[in-house]
């Protein structure tokens, strides 16, 4: 078996503020170092559970955040940006028998969970996919699905677990803190976390036959809203690009790969990313 993780920090256990996420925040180091620790015991208890080789896409702003020289042997470190396939970049080069989703967190318009945002938060509002609103989890799952690769497990606070089920149906999932709103929680420690999510991945390997892969078939309706209207004023300058309203625009895309591509164009250059 090989198995695919792709891991984010706001859902990591202990961290709550926009600092401790950021190269120049209080304890942003000391978030890595977290991070690290929960990718790691995902890996291990895989690789506990018969898998071969795991691959570990760093999904967190310039994606420099995990520790390398912490992980197991059998596990390669996708890092970098300028990346097809965005968060789960690498999944195109499997197969993998299963994805799992460390740290992630609730979209942009979700009422809590813990700095939730869609994909750029200053940026970005609300994304749909054939009119139907997603999560950074909820845009990720059908692009595993373009790839044949099933979710099988997810980490994060609970109300990342509770939407991102709402989403993606009944996967295993491991909470690490309880939100109190968009910047604070209640936390386990991250040794505890680490026992969590070490649990739960063996429970999805476990099960691993009952998960099936996502796919949404072309073509898809892509909209994006954006929290300021110049985004929109460009885009809608494209000739396939229509503008829905003042702040969001449309398209149509053949598949997923299209629509991650047209997200990172969209989006831009992020000053974060030397």
């Amino acid at each position: 078996m090989r198995i695919f993780i792709s891991a984010d920090i706001e859902g990591i256990a202990g961290v709550v503020t926009r600092q401790q996420t950021l190269p120049s925040g209080r304890e942003y180091e000391t978030a890595c170092r977290w991070m690290t620790d929960s990718v790691v015991a995902a890996a291990e208890a895989a690789l506990e559970m018969g898998v071969e080789e795991v691959v570990v896409a760093d999904s967190h702003l310039a994606s420099q955040n995990i520790l390398i020289d912490r992980l197991p042997d059998r596990v390669q470190l996708v890092r970098g940006v300028r990346r097809p396939n965005g968060m789960v970049a690498g999944v195109e080069e499997g197969p993998y028998d299963g994805a799992l989703f460390i740290g992630w967190h609730t979209g942009s318009t979700h009422p809590s969970g813990v700095l939730g945002h869609t994909m750029r938060g200053l940026v970005v509002r609300e994304v749909r996919l054939n009119g139907r609103v997603v999560s950074e989890a909820g845009f990720s799952h059908p692009l595993l699905g373009h790839f044949g690769v099933p979710l099988i497990g997810i980490s994060g606070d609970d109300h990342f677990v509770e939407e991102t089920r709402g989403l993606v149906g009944d996967v295993e999932a491991a909470v690490v803190k309880w939100a109190y709103g968009h910047l604070a929680a209640r936390s386990l420690t991250p040794a505890a976390a680490c026992r969590e999510i070490g649990a739960m991945t063996r429970r999805a390997i476990a099960r691993i036959g009952d998960f099936r892969p996502y796919r949404i078939e072309g073509p898809i309706r892509l909209e994006v809203a954006f929290k300021h209207r110049p985004p929109a004023d460009t885009l809608s300058r494209l000739r396939w690009v229509d503008r829905v309203d003042a702040y969001t625009i449309g398209l149509t895309v053949e598949d997923m790969c299209e629509a991650s591509d047209f997200m990172q164009v969209a989006l831009g250059y992020d000053p974060t990313e030397q």
